[in-house]
């Protein structure tokens, strides 16, 4: 064979193999770049800059979420703090009333007890003070009114009846002082100073005998008490029982003696 011939028979069968070896791995980098595609088509693309809108927002709203629950926690506790129930107002206005009423300033206790009775409208209590400081003020048809309204809320309150029969008693309406203080003496029938007071309303009223068997009372169970034996003395002088009267009249001596004896 010719020489020239035989340099292109070589060079092409050098050719087919560079071919044939070069085929095997630009195939297998299409598979390979396939593969690539495929994976990098079901990763998630990020955006750009990096950082996820949707994670910021919802740290953004998590974080106004707790601070709000922490707020209203920090506000419900202060409202705890300086709200006060109805019972701790009650105890306020009450122990304010009281306390000011002790120290004669009757217009701040009235005011006080104002605003409880609008706490307290049905007890009786309440508006047995205020008929206090009415009485105490001279103001006789409030304190009149008042120790009603606290007879009416409590039938039996016969401290409420006692203080009616003594106004009653002030403005010379003796049957009503009587009534009152028959009711008083009915609900605590062993209180000795509303059976003496009972007693002179009888007396003034011109029942004689009457105010006999209740200062009578008042004495068996008072015998220290000067005042009694004094006015019974009174009033036996007044039936004509002279020797009774001078037994109580020497009693009021004595007993008078013996408190200036302890002085």
């Amino acid at each position: 064979m010719r020489p020239d011939l035989r340099r292109m028979t070589e060079k092409r069968t050098e050719m087919e193999t560079t071919l044939d070896t070069s085929a095997e791995p630009a195939e297998a980098r299409r598979a390979s770049q396939e593969t690539d595609g495929r994976r990098d088509a079901a990763r998630p693309s990020a955006p750009a800059g990096g950082a996820s809108p949707i994670s910021s927002e919802f740290f953004l709203h998590s974080l106004l979420l707790l601070m709000g629950r922490v707020g209203n926690r920090i506000l419900g506790f202060y409202n705890n703090l300086f709200m006060l129930q109805r019972g701790d107002m009650r105890l306020i206005y009450e122990n304010l009333g009281c306390g000011l009423r002790k120290k004669g300033l009757h217009d701040k206790a009235l005011a006080a007890y104002q605003e409880l009775v609008k706490l307290s409208p049905h007890d009786a209590d309440v508006h047995f003070q205020m008929g206090r400081i009415y009485e105490a003020k001279g103001e006789q048809e409030l304190a009149v009114h008042a120790f009603s309204t606290a007879t009416r809320v409590e039938p039996n309150h016969a401290e409420a009846f006692y203080r009616l029969g003594l106004i009653f008693g002030k403005t010379k309406d003796l049957p009503g002082a009587i009534e009152a203080v028959e009711k008083a003496v009915e609900l605590d029938p062993d209180n000795h100073r509303w059976l003496y007071r009972l007693g002179v309303f009888h007396d003034k009223n011109g029942s004689p005998e009457k105010a006999l068997e209740k200062l009578q009372k008042a004495v068996e169970m008072r015998q220290d008490e000067p005042r009694y034996h004094q006015y019974l003395g009174f009033v036996y002088e007044g039936l004509g029982r002279r020797d009774e009267a001078v037994h109580h009249f020497k009693m009021v001596v004595e007993l008078e003696a013996a408190e200036e004896e302890e002085i």
